[in-house]
Protein backbone atom coordinates (compact mmCIF):
# COMPACT_ATOMS: atom_id res chain seq x y z
CA UNK A 1 0.00 0.00 0.00
CA UNK A 2 2.97 2.39 1.09
CA UNK A 3 4.21 2.00 -2.81
CA UNK A 4 0.42 2.34 -4.46
CA UNK A 5 0.19 6.01 -2.63
CA UNK A 6 3.60 7.24 -3.04
CA UNK A 7 2.85 5.99 -6.86
CA UNK A 8 -0.39 8.02 -7.22
CA UNK A 9 1.19 10.74 -4.89
CA UNK A 10 3.86 11.64 -7.60
CA UNK A 11 1.50 11.59 -10.37
CA UNK A 12 -0.42 13.95 -8.87
CA UNK A 13 2.91 16.26 -8.15
CA UNK A 14 4.01 16.35 -11.41
CA UNK A 15 0.52 17.30 -12.98
CA UNK A 16 0.28 19.82 -10.31
CA UNK A 17 0.58 22.95 -12.61
CA UNK A 18 1.02 25.47 -10.08
CA UNK A 19 3.21 22.90 -8.02
CA UNK A 20 5.59 22.40 -11.29
CA UNK A 21 5.60 26.56 -11.52
CA UNK A 22 6.58 27.63 -8.54
CA UNK A 23 9.30 24.47 -7.84
CA UNK A 24 10.89 24.16 -11.64
CA UNK A 25 9.55 27.18 -13.72
CA UNK A 26 9.92 30.67 -11.74
CA UNK A 27 13.21 29.54 -10.18
CA UNK A 28 14.74 28.90 -13.93
CA UNK A 29 13.51 32.23 -15.06
CA UNK A 30 14.81 33.30 -11.85
CA UNK A 31 18.35 32.37 -12.94
CA UNK A 32 17.57 33.42 -16.32
CA UNK A 33 17.50 36.89 -15.43
CA UNK A 34 20.48 36.76 -12.85
CA UNK A 35 22.28 35.55 -16.01
CA UNK A 36 21.14 38.43 -18.47
CA UNK A 37 22.08 40.74 -15.04
CA UNK A 38 25.22 39.87 -13.80
CA UNK A 39 26.87 38.35 -16.97
CA UNK A 40 29.11 41.32 -17.75
CA UNK A 41 30.06 41.78 -13.87
CA UNK A 42 33.68 40.19 -14.01
CA UNK A 43 34.50 41.50 -17.56
CA UNK A 44 33.30 45.24 -16.83
CA UNK A 45 36.17 44.88 -14.47
CA UNK A 46 38.90 43.96 -16.42
CA UNK A 47 41.38 46.66 -16.89
CA UNK A 48 41.96 48.35 -19.92
CA UNK A 49 45.59 50.27 -21.04
CA UNK A 50 44.71 54.33 -20.91
CA UNK A 51 45.33 55.57 -24.15
CA UNK A 52 47.54 58.42 -23.66
CA UNK A 53 49.49 61.19 -25.90
CA UNK A 54 52.99 62.39 -25.83
CA UNK A 55 53.81 65.68 -27.27
CA UNK A 56 57.11 65.04 -29.44
CA UNK A 57 58.75 68.33 -29.56
CA UNK A 58 58.20 69.16 -25.44
CA UNK A 59 61.70 67.30 -25.23
CA UNK A 60 59.89 64.44 -22.55
CA UNK A 61 62.87 62.70 -20.87
CA UNK A 62 63.69 59.46 -22.84
CA UNK A 63 63.60 57.89 -18.96
CA UNK A 64 59.83 58.69 -18.84
CA UNK A 65 58.77 57.53 -22.04
CA UNK A 66 60.56 54.23 -21.39
CA UNK A 67 59.15 54.24 -18.04
CA UNK A 68 55.55 54.26 -19.51
CA UNK A 69 55.95 51.96 -22.51
CA UNK A 70 57.56 49.30 -19.52
CA UNK A 71 54.62 49.68 -16.99
CA UNK A 72 51.90 48.08 -19.38
CA UNK A 73 49.24 50.77 -18.47
CA UNK A 74 49.31 52.86 -21.29
CA UNK A 75 48.76 52.95 -25.27
CA UNK A 76 50.82 55.37 -26.37
CA UNK A 77 50.83 57.83 -29.33
CA UNK A 78 53.64 60.58 -30.17
CA UNK A 79 52.13 63.30 -31.21
CA UNK A 80 52.59 67.25 -31.67
CA UNK A 81 50.22 68.94 -29.41
CA UNK A 82 47.76 70.00 -31.99
CA UNK A 83 47.06 67.12 -33.03
CA UNK A 84 46.93 66.06 -29.17
CA UNK A 85 44.51 69.06 -28.20
CA UNK A 86 42.36 67.02 -31.40
CA UNK A 87 42.26 64.25 -30.02
CA UNK A 88 41.55 65.02 -26.77
CA UNK A 89 38.38 66.78 -27.45
CA UNK A 90 37.03 63.79 -29.58
CA UNK A 91 38.00 61.37 -26.65
CA UNK A 92 40.31 59.19 -28.40
CA UNK A 93 43.12 59.77 -25.53
CA UNK A 94 42.52 59.98 -21.55
CA UNK A 95 45.08 63.11 -21.46
CA UNK A 96 48.33 63.94 -23.05
CA UNK A 97 51.68 64.89 -21.27
CA UNK A 98 53.89 68.08 -22.59
CA UNK A 99 57.33 68.82 -20.67
CA UNK A 100 58.49 72.58 -20.38
CA UNK A 101 60.12 72.67 -17.10
CA UNK A 102 58.43 69.66 -15.86
CA UNK A 103 56.00 67.11 -16.40
CA UNK A 104 52.68 68.39 -16.87
CA UNK A 105 49.36 66.47 -18.10
CA UNK A 106 46.44 67.81 -19.59
CA UNK A 107 42.80 66.06 -19.24
CA UNK A 108 39.50 66.90 -20.52
CA UNK A 109 37.65 65.66 -17.35
CA UNK A 110 38.67 63.70 -13.93
CA UNK A 111 37.98 59.98 -13.97
CA UNK A 112 40.07 56.69 -13.17
CA UNK A 113 41.89 56.99 -16.48
CA UNK A 114 42.94 60.54 -15.38
CA UNK A 115 43.81 59.48 -11.84
CA UNK A 116 45.91 56.51 -13.13
CA UNK A 117 47.64 58.87 -15.40
CA UNK A 118 48.17 61.40 -12.91
CA UNK A 119 49.31 58.62 -9.87
CA UNK A 120 51.92 57.35 -12.47
CA UNK A 121 53.54 60.99 -13.35
CA UNK A 122 53.51 61.73 -9.46
CA UNK A 123 54.92 58.26 -8.55
CA UNK A 124 58.00 59.11 -11.30
CA UNK A 125 58.42 62.62 -10.55
CA UNK A 126 59.22 61.45 -6.85
CA UNK A 127 61.46 59.07 -7.61
CA UNK A 128 63.33 60.82 -9.93
CA UNK A 129 63.59 64.01 -7.68
CA UNK A 130 65.03 61.34 -5.06
CA UNK A 131 67.45 59.95 -6.76
CA UNK A 132 68.77 63.33 -8.35
CA UNK A 133 69.45 64.64 -4.52
CA UNK A 134 71.29 61.52 -3.73
CA UNK A 135 73.56 61.48 -6.83
CA UNK A 136 74.13 65.28 -6.19
CA UNK A 137 74.81 64.80 -2.90
CA UNK A 138 77.46 61.49 -3.40
CA UNK A 139 78.09 61.12 -7.47
CA UNK A 140 80.42 57.87 -6.58
CA UNK A 141 76.88 56.14 -5.37
CA UNK A 142 76.43 55.29 -9.08
CA UNK A 143 79.03 53.31 -9.13
CA UNK A 144 77.73 50.63 -6.29
CA UNK A 145 74.94 48.89 -8.47
CA UNK A 146 73.17 51.83 -6.68
CA UNK A 147 70.14 51.71 -9.94
CA UNK A 148 69.52 48.08 -9.32
CA UNK A 149 69.27 48.06 -5.56
CA UNK A 150 66.54 51.05 -5.83
CA UNK A 151 64.50 49.24 -8.60
CA UNK A 152 64.27 46.27 -6.32
CA UNK A 153 60.76 45.24 -5.42
CA UNK A 154 60.14 42.76 -2.64
CA UNK A 155 56.46 41.10 -2.34
CA UNK A 156 55.57 39.77 0.74
CA UNK A 157 51.92 38.67 0.09
CA UNK A 158 50.68 35.50 -1.25
CA UNK A 159 47.64 34.67 -3.54
CA UNK A 160 46.13 31.75 -2.21
CA UNK A 161 42.88 30.11 -4.09
CA UNK A 162 40.34 29.55 -1.46
CA UNK A 163 38.20 27.86 -4.49
CA UNK A 164 38.13 26.36 -7.57
CA UNK A 165 35.59 29.05 -9.01
CA UNK A 166 36.11 32.08 -8.84
CA UNK A 167 33.28 33.48 -10.36
CA UNK A 168 31.74 35.99 -7.81
CA UNK A 169 28.48 35.13 -9.59
CA UNK A 170 28.39 32.35 -8.63
CA UNK A 171 27.32 33.99 -5.05
CA UNK A 172 23.81 34.41 -6.61
CA UNK A 173 22.95 31.50 -7.97
CA UNK A 174 23.59 29.55 -4.47
CA UNK A 175 20.90 32.45 -2.87
CA UNK A 176 18.30 31.29 -5.48
CA UNK A 177 19.22 27.45 -4.91
CA UNK A 178 19.10 28.03 -1.25
CA UNK A 179 15.72 30.08 -1.50
CA UNK A 180 14.02 26.99 -3.90
CA UNK A 181 15.03 24.61 -1.06
CA UNK A 182 13.43 26.07 1.50
CA UNK A 183 10.36 26.65 -0.34
CA UNK A 184 9.67 22.65 -0.30
CA UNK A 185 8.09 23.40 2.89
CA UNK A 186 5.11 24.76 1.06
CA UNK A 187 4.46 21.15 -0.49
CA UNK A 188 5.05 19.73 2.92
CA UNK A 189 2.29 21.70 4.16
CA UNK A 190 -0.15 20.23 1.84
CA UNK A 191 0.78 17.05 2.74
CA UNK A 192 -0.38 17.43 6.07
CA UNK A 193 -3.37 19.55 5.21
CA UNK A 194 -4.43 16.56 2.51
CA UNK A 195 -4.40 14.55 5.72
CA UNK A 196 -6.21 16.18 8.38
CA UNK A 197 -9.46 15.55 8.33
CA UNK A 198 -10.64 18.71 9.47
CA UNK A 199 -9.27 20.49 6.25
CA UNK A 200 -11.01 19.07 3.28
CA UNK A 201 -13.23 16.73 2.13
CA UNK A 202 -10.42 14.97 0.38
CA UNK A 203 -8.85 14.65 3.99
CA UNK A 204 -11.80 13.37 5.04
CA UNK A 205 -12.07 10.49 2.83
CA UNK A 206 -8.40 9.69 3.28
CA UNK A 207 -8.60 9.49 7.26
CA UNK A 208 -12.06 7.15 6.76
CA UNK A 209 -10.06 4.56 4.20
CA UNK A 210 -8.29 1.47 6.23
CA UNK A 211 -4.78 2.86 5.63
CA UNK A 212 -2.41 3.95 8.67
CA UNK A 213 -2.44 7.44 8.98
CA UNK A 214 1.71 7.95 9.56
CA UNK A 215 1.84 5.20 6.63
CA UNK A 216 0.15 7.67 4.10
CA UNK A 217 1.85 10.90 5.57
CA UNK A 218 5.17 8.86 4.71
CA UNK A 219 4.93 7.43 0.95
CA UNK A 220 3.33 11.79 0.56
CA UNK A 221 6.26 12.82 2.15
CA UNK A 222 8.81 10.80 0.21
CA UNK A 223 6.88 11.61 -2.74
CA UNK A 224 7.30 15.11 -2.49
CA UNK A 225 10.81 15.22 -1.54
CA UNK A 226 11.83 13.31 -4.27
CA UNK A 227 9.67 15.49 -6.50
CA UNK A 228 10.91 18.46 -5.22
CA UNK A 229 14.68 17.20 -5.39
CA UNK A 230 14.24 16.08 -8.86
CA UNK A 231 13.17 19.92 -9.75
CA UNK A 232 15.81 21.15 -7.94
CA UNK A 233 18.66 19.42 -9.69
CA UNK A 234 16.63 20.16 -13.00
CA UNK A 235 17.68 23.87 -11.81
CA UNK A 236 20.84 22.83 -10.86
CA UNK A 237 21.19 21.23 -15.09
CA UNK A 238 20.15 24.27 -16.07
CA UNK A 239 22.42 27.01 -14.41
CA UNK A 240 25.50 24.95 -14.95
CA UNK A 241 24.90 23.30 -18.88
CA UNK A 242 22.66 26.32 -20.28
CA UNK A 243 23.80 29.43 -18.36
CA UNK A 244 27.23 27.99 -18.25
CA UNK A 245 27.98 29.04 -14.89
CA UNK A 246 31.03 27.21 -13.21
CA UNK A 247 30.40 25.46 -9.69
CA UNK A 248 34.01 24.79 -9.58
CA UNK A 249 35.06 21.29 -8.26
CA UNK A 250 31.86 21.29 -5.47
CA UNK A 251 28.87 20.74 -7.79
CA UNK A 252 28.65 16.97 -5.87
CA UNK A 253 28.08 18.93 -2.30
CA UNK A 254 25.82 21.53 -4.06
CA UNK A 255 23.62 18.66 -4.80
CA UNK A 256 23.86 16.75 -1.79
CA UNK A 257 23.33 20.33 0.71
CA UNK A 258 20.35 20.60 -2.14
CA UNK A 259 18.99 17.70 -1.16
CA UNK A 260 19.50 17.85 2.36
CA UNK A 261 17.92 21.66 2.05
CA UNK A 262 14.49 20.23 0.37
CA UNK A 263 14.22 17.53 2.94
CA UNK A 264 14.39 20.18 5.69
CA UNK A 265 12.35 22.29 4.45
CA UNK A 266 9.53 19.91 3.46
CA UNK A 267 9.65 18.33 7.18
CA UNK A 268 9.60 22.16 8.19
CA UNK A 269 6.70 22.91 6.47
CA UNK A 270 4.92 19.69 7.54
CA UNK A 271 5.69 20.53 11.44
CA UNK A 272 4.29 24.32 11.18
CA UNK A 273 1.18 22.27 9.66
CA UNK A 274 0.56 19.82 12.30
CA UNK A 275 1.29 21.95 14.62
CA UNK A 276 -1.30 24.66 13.65
CA UNK A 277 -4.85 23.98 13.82
CA UNK A 278 -6.46 26.42 11.41
CA UNK A 279 -7.66 26.83 7.75
CA UNK A 280 -4.95 25.70 5.42
CA UNK A 281 -4.86 29.19 3.95
CA UNK A 282 -3.90 30.77 7.61
CA UNK A 283 -1.30 27.35 7.77
CA UNK A 284 0.47 28.81 4.26
CA UNK A 285 0.01 32.40 4.85
CA UNK A 286 2.01 31.94 8.72
CA UNK A 287 4.69 29.40 6.91
CA UNK A 288 5.43 31.84 4.01
CA UNK A 289 6.07 34.65 6.83
CA UNK A 290 8.14 32.47 8.99
CA UNK A 291 10.04 31.53 5.83
CA UNK A 292 10.30 35.17 4.46
CA UNK A 293 11.59 36.30 8.26
CA UNK A 294 14.08 33.62 8.63
CA UNK A 295 15.22 34.25 4.70
CA UNK A 296 15.81 38.20 5.35
CA UNK A 297 17.82 37.12 8.35
CA UNK A 298 20.01 34.94 6.17
CA UNK A 299 20.85 37.93 4.12
CA UNK A 300 18.90 36.90 0.69
CA UNK A 301 17.52 40.36 0.92
CA UNK A 302 20.64 42.03 2.10
CA UNK A 303 24.09 40.09 2.79
CA UNK A 304 24.91 42.67 5.50
CA UNK A 305 21.85 41.31 7.87
CA UNK A 306 23.54 38.14 7.52
CA UNK A 307 27.08 39.55 9.04
CA UNK A 308 25.19 41.57 11.43
CA UNK A 309 23.29 38.52 12.96
CA UNK A 310 26.17 36.77 12.99
CA UNK A 311 28.12 39.01 15.08
CA UNK A 312 25.22 40.43 17.30
CA UNK A 313 22.83 37.14 17.62
CA UNK A 314 25.17 34.46 16.36
CA UNK A 315 22.49 32.15 18.09
CA UNK A 316 19.85 32.96 15.40
CA UNK A 317 22.70 31.88 13.00
CA UNK A 318 22.52 28.36 14.31
CA UNK A 319 18.80 27.94 14.83
CA UNK A 320 17.72 29.42 11.65
CA UNK A 321 17.43 26.98 8.75
CA UNK A 322 17.26 28.80 5.80
CA UNK A 323 20.66 30.56 7.14
CA UNK A 324 22.02 26.98 7.46
CA UNK A 325 21.45 26.43 3.50
CA UNK A 326 22.99 29.63 2.54
CA UNK A 327 25.71 29.34 4.79
CA UNK A 328 26.68 26.21 3.49
CA UNK A 329 26.69 27.68 -0.18
CA UNK A 330 29.06 30.14 1.23
CA UNK A 331 31.20 27.74 2.66
CA UNK A 332 31.66 26.37 -0.55
CA UNK A 333 32.74 29.59 -2.01
CA UNK A 334 34.49 30.99 0.50
CA UNK A 335 36.78 28.26 1.95
CA UNK A 336 38.84 25.54 0.71
CA UNK A 337 38.01 22.93 3.57
CA UNK A 338 34.94 21.66 4.02
CA UNK A 339 34.58 22.16 8.08
CA UNK A 340 31.91 24.27 7.85
CA UNK A 341 29.98 23.17 5.26
CA UNK A 342 29.71 19.68 6.90
CA UNK A 343 28.93 22.03 10.26
CA UNK A 344 25.59 23.41 8.43
CA UNK A 345 25.08 19.94 7.01
CA UNK A 346 24.86 18.05 10.13
CA UNK A 347 22.66 20.97 11.62
CA UNK A 348 20.17 21.14 8.58
CA UNK A 349 20.14 17.25 8.98
CA UNK A 350 19.43 17.10 12.98
CA UNK A 351 16.71 19.59 12.32
CA UNK A 352 14.97 17.85 9.68
CA UNK A 353 15.02 14.52 12.18
CA UNK A 354 13.45 16.86 15.18
CA UNK A 355 10.88 18.22 12.29
CA UNK A 356 9.92 15.04 10.82
CA UNK A 357 9.21 13.58 14.95
CA UNK A 358 7.66 16.11 16.47
CA UNK A 359 4.88 15.65 13.08
CA UNK A 360 4.41 12.40 13.79
CA UNK A 361 4.01 12.67 17.62
CA UNK A 362 1.17 15.57 16.38
CA UNK A 363 -0.62 13.91 13.66
CA UNK A 364 -0.80 10.19 15.56
CA UNK A 365 -2.77 12.19 18.31
CA UNK A 366 -4.92 13.62 16.00
CA UNK A 367 -8.55 12.11 16.26
CA UNK A 368 -11.87 13.10 15.00
CA UNK A 369 -15.42 12.38 16.39
CA UNK A 370 -17.13 13.99 13.34
CA UNK A 371 -15.47 14.57 10.10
Amino acid sequence: MFWHIFKYQLKCRFRDKLSVFWTLLFPIALATIFNLAFSNILTGEEFENVNIALVSNSNIPESFSTAMKESDLFNIESTDENSAKELLSKGKISGYITFVNNIEITVAKSGINESIIKTFVDSYSQKYSTISNLVSINPSIMNEDFMNNIALYNNYTKDKELNSSTNVVVIYFYTLLAMTCILGSTPGCTDVINIQGNQSQRAARINIAPVNKIKTFLAAISATLLFYFSTVLIVILYISQVLKIDFGNSIGYVILLCFVGCFNGITLGAMVSSLINKKASVKEGILLAFTMICSFLSGMMAVQIKYFIQDKFPILSYINPVNLITDGFYSLYYYSTYDRYFLNLGLLSLYGVIFSIVTYLVLRRQKYASI
